[in-house]
């Protein structure tokens, strides 16, 4: 028996190298405490802003992630990727992390954020844009994977261990993450175009010989991330109240006993977050144009128009119902009475003090600022060029960040305020074009022509359900060829069209990047310490079995010895 183990030993020993690669992958698995399945996990994240308007650039001008990871409860940042959780996400924080060099940020977005924790992102999001990071900066969806991550790369970095024994265990049995982008770039688009949507309902006569108004609403979204901006309020509200209205005045004007002596144009502009650019073409075009067509009537009645009606963020917040409610018209310059401005709101004033008397309407003035590099609000662009325009809001200020927030979803607004306040601006449009004080009776807007909630919350689920940063959004994109196809249906085609607009590559006025979504993977990595503790475990072991084949007969030897000292004890 002695005889055959020590023959399988030699073997063993004529062949030990082979022996090593049997035995080495055996121990690293057997010791290692990461199983394979976890050792990786991928996410998507979305890059911050990076735009170029007037010549400036804004936002983040970097792409590429490839270090390890750290928390921002980590002892240090420096050349390291930093994960910031959105709760613990305020300019001082996100400056002080900035200020110890990292090489890039990851801030993980809480989906299940509080009303406060939410107004607290939406007013730090304009910093963070203005702030200039030398290193790419993304954000992500939180989920339990992210989670687990940030846990314990938080428990390996976050103290330093008093002794040096401690420190060294505490090294031996580090586990951190090694975060490296996918696909990461972000190149110039200098191609990207510009979509507005355009259509007119004309009047009962010689449409060039009528009194016109325009309404106005911009389709695209805008938010720290591009690809997480929903843009529920601003301006999906506005885009959901201009397709309501079109909708019943169509109907109007579909019926030769309703047809009015008055033309309505509709725009749905593009370019609305960076400063109105699609309202600015439109002009441009308006007043460049000196014939009238039933193709582009849409274009050349802008010049003649009486009012230029810019809808904007027209939903109250959730956290508000119940309480006092409003319903401003901005204004550049007072109306004077008996314009349409001027009879359109009080129209509205009397609509609230009828029949909604939680409403509170209110004009509020305030100049164009010549020296600003961007318009407050849409109807500026209008009335820098001797239009009369105003815009209808919820909001009391231009500088809510509510307007640029990627916390603007469907969620914090109320429906059913979008409804009632549709419906006042409706009706006090559709009195203004017939003529019909405030206080008659009138049967206009009942039955199929009465603001429908079930139409409001349908198409704001569409709108708020998906990201419409211009970046993406093109002349074949879902959402521009929904609005196109809705518009048409109420308007007829032929008084429906879309303009593309090219920004001159020379001196371009816009200038959009891609790689605004990537994928990140997280690679479990140990450290140098782990690293030498497994060599020396992984050496001692081999020289253990080496000298046991090696010394074999010795090893023999003693084991015959011990056996004989036991039979004696025995006998």
């Amino acid at each position: 028996m002695l005889e055959e183990i020590s023959n399988s030993l030699d073997a063993i020993r004529s062949s030990l190298p082979i022996a090593y690669l049997v035995v080495m992958p055996m121990l690293i698995l057997a010791v290692s405490p990461v199983s394979v399945c976890n050792a990786a996990h991928e996410f998507t994240a979305y890059r911050m802003q990076q735009y170029d308007l007037g010549g400036v650039n804004y936002g983040c001008q970097h792409s590429v992630i490839s270090s390890e990871a750290r928390t921002f409860e980590s002892a240090s940042y420096e050349r390291r990727c930093v994960l910031i959780k959105s709760n613990d996400l305020t300019v001082a924080n996100y400056n002080r992390v900035l200020q110890d060099s990292p090489t890039s940020i990851v801030i993980l977005i809480n989906n299940n954020m509080t009303d406060e924790q939410a107004k607290s992102l939406m007013e730090i999001e304009e910093d963070l844009l203005r702030s200039e990071p030398r290193c790419p900066v993304y954000f992500a969806n939180e989920d339990e994977d992210l989670d687990d991550i940030y846990s314990k790369v938080t428990k390996a970095t976050a103290t330093v261990s008093g002794s040096a024994a401690q420190s060294l265990v505490d090294q031996a049995t580090f586990i951190g993450y090694h975060l490296t982008s996918s696909g990461a770039t972000n190149a110039p688009m200098p191609d990207h175009s510009i979509t507005n949507i355009q259509g007119v309902l004309l009047g009962l006569g010689v449409p060039e010989k009528l009194p016109t108004i325009a309404i106005v609403a911009h389709y695209d979204s805008f938010g720290i991330a591009p690809m997480l901006s929903y843009g529920a309020n601003s301006d999906a509200s506005g885009v959901v109240a201009l397709l309501e209205i079109a909708r019943v005045l169509g109907k109007l004007y579909s019926d030769p006993k309703t047809h009015p002596k008055y033309n309505v144009l509709f725009l749905l502009a593009g370019g609305g977050k960076f400063n109105y650019f699609g309202s600015r073409r439109w002009i441009e075009d308006a007043l460049e144009s000196s014939a009238y067509s039933n193709l582009h009537y849409s274009t050349s009645l802008l010049s003649s128009t009486r009012l230029v009606l810019c809808l904007d963020t027209l939903a109250n917040m959730k956290n508000n119902e119940g309480k006092q409610e409003a319903l401003h018209m901005h204004v550049s310059k007072p109306p004077k009475p008996g314009s349409v401005a001027h009879t359109i709101y009080s129209n509205i004033e009397k609509s609230a003090e009828n029949q909604y008397k939680q409403i509170n309407t209110s004009m509020v003035h305030k100049k164009i600022s010549i020296n600003a590099e961007t318009s407050a609000w849409e109807h500026e662009k209008y009335s820098k060029r001797r239009f009369h325009a105003v815009t209808l809001s919820t909001l009391s200020s231009w500088d809510s960040p509510l307007r640029r927030s990627i916390m603007d979803r469907k969620e914090y607004l109320s429906p059913e305020s979008l409804t009632r306040n549709t419906r006042m601006i409706a009706r006090s449009i559709i009195h203004t074009i017939y003529n019909i004080d405030q206080e008659s009776a009138t049967n206009l807007m009942d039955g199929d022509f009465v603001i429908q909630k079930e139409r409001v919350n349908s198409w704001l689920d569409f709108l708020s359900s998906q990201s419409r940063s211009q970046q993406q959004m093109g002349e074949d994109h879902i959402v521009v060829s929904a609005l196109k196809k809705e518009m048409s249906q109420y308007l007829t085609p032929a008084n429906v069209h879309t303009s593309k607009i090219v920004a001159d590559k020379r001196d371009p006025e816009y200038l959009f990047y891609s790689g605004l979504k990537i994928q990140i993977n997280a690679s479990v990595v140990r450290s140098a310490i782990f690293d030498l503790y497994l060599t020396v475990s992984i050496f001692s072991y081999v020289a253990v079995i080496y000298l046991l084949v090696i010394r074999f007969d010795l090893l023999l030897g003693v084991a015959k010895n011990y056996g004989a000292i036991q039979k004696v004890k025995t006998a």
